[in-house]
């Protein structure tokens, strides 16, 4: 079983949290570990924040990782829904 690092998504997964957020990322990728994003507190997010996740997501499945979300908030659902991204983004299936 390998290792899994969970990644704070904070308040705002946006183009100013991508630097920071992807350098997380990107250590996490080299040791080799599962990521989880904690993304319930996320209350805004937009087109650059669910690339960026996108571009990690299929990162960790070509290095045969995974990518886990932490109750994701309504706001990241509502945005990926908009894009058409929720399937490719890997989130899980809401309760109805």
């Amino acid at each position: 079983m390998s290792q899994t690092v969970t990644i704070q998504c904070g308040e705002r997964l946006s183009i100013e949290r991508v630097e920071s957020l992807y350098s997380e990322m990107e250590t996490a990728i080299r040791d080799a570990a599962d990521i989880e994003l904690a993304a319930g507190q996320v209350q805004f997010c937009d087109t650059a924040g669910l690339q960026l996740i996108l571009g990690l997501f299929i990162r960790l499945q070509i290095n045969s990782q995974q990518l886990r979300w932490a109750e994701p908030s309504e706001v990241i659902y509502e945005t990926s829904a908009l894009l058409g991204l929720q399937d490719r983004l890997g989130l899980p299936k809401r309760a109805v």
